[in-house]
């Protein structure tokens, strides 16, 4: 796999991983622009496929129009199919219709489809202006699935959201289901993340299922093969599980790791002799 650290072109988020899956709730278009050409920018630079999925009222062609005007070799990244800009209905609905289990299976496709073009991997900006109210609830799911299904492959995922099309609730539940949030308002940068860093005392509560059984078989000593045989997972989901549980958990090796397993009551602790 390619270098799992990737450039965002956003100082906000700086690096990140492949995997990541992030939200940006932006006001104004300029303020999407800002955000999304940026992403993008560094993307086609690092060799990676970028598919932008637009919202009205920014159409495909005024987006391809500001990709062509603000990079220097635009034309040539969407002429060559290094870039690709559709509709959110076009690509979120089939038949007016909302399927969470065909969505994930077209991305799974579409990875597949960017890797063996010889692309290091993809970098995806999604929008949901055209979501219904009644349609908030199962696109909450959808992203909690797509968060889980991220893990392990070669891709960036960002997510815009305007921030008039849904409440304060609404809004809360988004962020809930991403790893990372930020917003720009009127041109600056007003949140970084939508909670406060976990303590120490509650980050394992920030963990999913199969990263706590991933930490505890790492505490254990098993190595990366050794866990993925036993979870009938991947050896690179794996990996991807734990830099996350550890990034989480702010611990920088296995002994820290251990450590902490033996702390929380993890792990057995071996009666003195």
């Amino acid at each position: 796999m390619a270098a799992q650290h990737r450039k965002t072109g956003l100082a906000v988020l700086g690096d990140l991983t492949w995997g990541a899956h992030a939200c940006h709730f932006y006001e104004t278009q300029e303020d999407l622009l800002d955000t999304a050409l940026p992403y993008f920018k560094a993307g086609l630079e690092a060799q990676e496929f970028c598919l932008w999925i637009v919202d009205p009222p920014l159409g495909v062609a005024q987006a391809a129009r500001a990709v062509r005007h603000r990079f220097p070799e635009g034309e040539r990244h969407l002429a060559e199919g290094r870039m690709e800009i559709v509709a959110s209905p076009t690509w979120y609905l089939r038949g007016g219709r909302f399927a969470v289990k065909r969505l994930l299976r077209v991305w799974d496709d579409k990875l597949q489809e960017v890797l063996a073009r010889g692309f290091a991997g993809m970098r995806v900006a999604g929008g949901a202006g055209w979501l219904d109210r009644k349609d908030w609830k199962r696109f909450s799911e959808y992203e909690r699935e797509l968060n889980d299904s991220l893990a392990g492959k070669p891709m960036i995922v960002l997510c815009s959201y305007a921030l008039h099309i849904g409440g304060a609730a609404e809004i809360l539940n988004v962020a809930r289901t991403h790893q990372y949030a930020i917003a720009k308002r009127g041109g600056a940068w007003e949140v970084v993340e939508w909670r406060s860093p976990p303590t120490p005392e509650d980050a394992y509560d920030t963990l999913t299922t199969r990263e706590r059984e991933v930490l505890l078989l790492a505490a254990e000593g098993m190595s990366n093969p050794r866990i993925a045989a036993r979870l009938a997972i991947g050896v690179r989901t794996v990996e991807s599980h734990r830099a996350n549980l550890l990034r989480k958990l702010r611990l920088r090796n296995q002994t820290e790791l251990v450590r902490y397993a033996l702390a929380r009551g993890l792990l057995p602790v071996e009666p003195a002799r």
